[in-house]
C-alpha cells in the first residue's frame, strides 16, 4: 500500500516525501506519508493521482479531509493516511517534528 501511493507522489512530482511509521506509538495507523506541494493545482494532482493508483490496487479510500485551497488534504486508507501539504503549511503543522521519535523513510 506504502509503495503504491509513494509511486503516485513521485509520478506526480511530490516534494519531499516523507514516511512516518507511527504504528509502533499509535493505534491511528502504521504509517503517515507526507507530501509537500508547490500549488493548490499540484496538490489536486496528487491527491487524484493517489486516489487512481490506490484505487487500481485495490485499496479503498475510508476519508477523505481538507482541499487544495485549504493548503492542507488528508486521505485516509485505514493502515495508510496521506497528507499532502502546501510547502507553508507543512512547516506549519510540522508533523515530522510532532512525531520525531518515530522511525521514518525519505523518498
Amino acid at each position: 500500500m506504502l509503495e503504491v501511493a509513494v509511486k503516485a507522489l513521485q509520478d506526480k512530482k511530490g516534494e519531499n516525501i516523507v514516511s512516518l511509521h507511527i504504528g509502533e506509538r499509535s493505534v491511528i495507523c502504521d504509517d503517515f506519508l507526507i507530501v509537500g506541494a508547490g500549488s493548490n493545482s499540484q496538490m489536486d494532482a496528487l491527491q487524484d493521482g493517489v486516489e487512481e493508483a490506490m484505487a487500481k490496487a485495490g485499496h479503498t479510500l475510508r476519508d477523505r479531509e481538507g482541499s487544495s485551497q485549504g493548503g492542507w488534504i488528508l486521505l485516509d486508507y485505514s493502515d495508510l493516511v496521506v497528507h499532502i501539504f502546501l510547502r507553508e503549511m507543512r512547516e506549519f503543522y510540522d508533523l515530522e517534528h510532532t512525531w520525531r521519535d518515530v522511525s521514518r523513510t525519505a523518498y
